[in-house]
């Protein structure tokens, strides 16, 4: 695995994924951004051929300002799965609503959805699916 990207309006929590990821040898490069705009502009740019930088796995907070978890997903789906099918999205969530999961599972590319926080034990079993 080449790419990840890291989606979470918390600086720290990037900081500590980047550096675990790095640890754990997962992914020779750490994408992050801080909201779902962000991302969504990172995903125009790769579409325009602006970047070659591919994430196959992301990490997607939902609750964030400008545009939340729920706002990227619905967008990603329409507009850039097709381009990009062999993307997982691992939702990494503070939320307890069990119906946020069961959102979730309407998104054929959403992976998992993980408590906060990310542990090396859950990297190491997306490593080992990857």
């Amino acid at each position: 695995m080449k790419y990840i990207l890291c989606v979470d309006d918390d600086p720290t929590a990037l900081s500590i994924q980047k550096i675990m990821f790095k640890f754990m040898q997962f992914g020779e490069e750490t994408i992050t951004k801080l909201n779902g705009q962000e991302a969504l502009d990172f995903y125009e740019e790769i579409a325009k051929g602006n970047l070659n930088t591919i994430p196959e796995i992301i990490f997607l907070d939902l609750n964030m300002p400008v545009l939340d978890g729920w706002g990227f997903l619905e967008i990603f789906h329409k507009n850039y799965f097709h381009h990009f099918p062999n993307t997982k999205v691992y939702i990494l969530s503070s939320s307890v609503d069990p119906n946020d999961k069961k959102n979730a599972e309407k998104y054929p590319f959403v992976a998992n959805f993980i408590s906060k926080p990310l542990t090396k034990e859950i990297v190491k079993e997306i490593k080992s699916e990857s």
